[in-house]
């Protein structure tokens, strides 16, 4: 089997761009397929979302609902806002989703919670996050990719 290795990947396959770096290709039918632990990358994913310095992207939120099994209207009772607010955001697209940050960071919150049995990783982003300013220039940030190196 051929295979090579590229410094940077950019994978498409979450509904959004990740930056994947060193990543080795195989070539399969004479087409070069990244050979990648998805279910690494997805963690990984999880874990850079629930930390992002930017606010989420419509793709994302998508992402983060699908993984976690939730229809819109379950994603939206979970977190106390309409199913309308949720597909709203969804259609956003690769624009940030302009939610209340109250919101956004429940859901990061809830992500950490589902990464770590740790209250303490929890109680540390909570904390990490409600340093964060609310909303001041928040809205018109185009998401350019997530790195999950």
């Amino acid at each position: 089997m051929e295979t090579k290795k590229i410094k940077h990947y950019t994978d498409t396959s979450l509904g959004f761009p990740v930056q994947l770096s060193d990543v080795t290709l195989v070539k399969v039918r004479d087409e070069w397929v990244p050979k990648v632990d998805y279910p690494r990358v997805t963690i990984k994913v999880l874990q850079v979302l629930s930390h992002l310095a930017r606010p989420l992207t419509g793709q994302e939120i998508r992402f983060l609902r699908l993984h976690f099994e939730l229809t819109q209207a379950e994603f939206a009772a979970k977190f106390g806002i309409s199913n309308v607010a949720v597909h709203k955001w969804e259609k956003r697209g690769s624009q940030p989703t302009g939610m209340q940050w109250s919101t956004e960071k429940d859901l990061r919150l809830f992500i950490q919670s589902k990464l770590s049995s740790d209250p303490k990783a929890v109680g540390k982003l909570y904390e990490e996050l409600t340093e964060r300013p609310a909303a001041g220039g928040r809205k018109g940030i185009k998401s350019e990719g997530l790195v999950a190196a």
